[in-house]
């Protein structure tokens, strides 16, 4: 799995060739497809582990939302096939033109964090939760995004996240 995650990590769903998914792993394709018929099954299975272990990080990520998306840019430098996943995902959605579920669960915790951080005095009253929360979003799929995309692929997605947040501090405090 790990393998196959690294090849659509680096090139996405249409971009990896499972050629390469058995080279890399040092399978023969008999070996491979006698445990996954087709690279969409490969897929599949590295989106459903993907799905719960973003799940099992926004359930234990506290009230912070710095926290939070920081340790899911951990997930991504650390666990191949958690990146894998959420590069499948964001591709999927890109193709059908819709919103990732995934990115849809953040949304809405991040809301609820901002709310909660607003009441406790951690985070102003400047702008909408619901604003705070979608750029906060797209700060994750930026890093991620240039992560993905950077010919040299230097420095952790985790170190991009805490620099980016750095600049934010100010409105959804640390």
């Amino acid at each position: 799995m790990d393998s196959a995650a690294a090849e659509f990590v680096r090139h996405g769903f249409s971009g990896t060739n499972l050629s390469d998914v058995v080279a890399r792993a040092r399978l023969t394709k008999g070996a491979l497809y006698g445990h996954f018929t087709s690279k969409a099954e490969l897929a599949e299975e590295l989106g459903r582990r993907f799905e719960r272990a973003w799940g099992e990080v926004l359930a234990s990520s506290g009230a912070s939302p710095r926290r939070l998306v920081i340790e899911l840019a951990r997930r991504v430098d650390d666990d191949v096939q958690f990146a894998a996943g959420l590069r499948l995902t964001r591709d999927a959605a890109l193709g059908d033109q819709r919103d990732p579920a995934p990115f849809g669960a953040l949304r809405r915790h991040l809301e609820g964090l901002i709310h909660e951080g607003r009441r406790e005095g951690r985070i102003g009253a400047d702008h909408e939760p619901g604003l705070l929360a979608r750029f906060v979003v797209a700060l994750l799929m930026g890093a991620c995004s240039n992560r993905w995309t950077a010919a040299d692929r230097a420095g952790g997605m985790e170190e991009q996240v805490r620099e980016m947040w750095d600049v934010v501090v100010p409105v959804l405090g640390d």
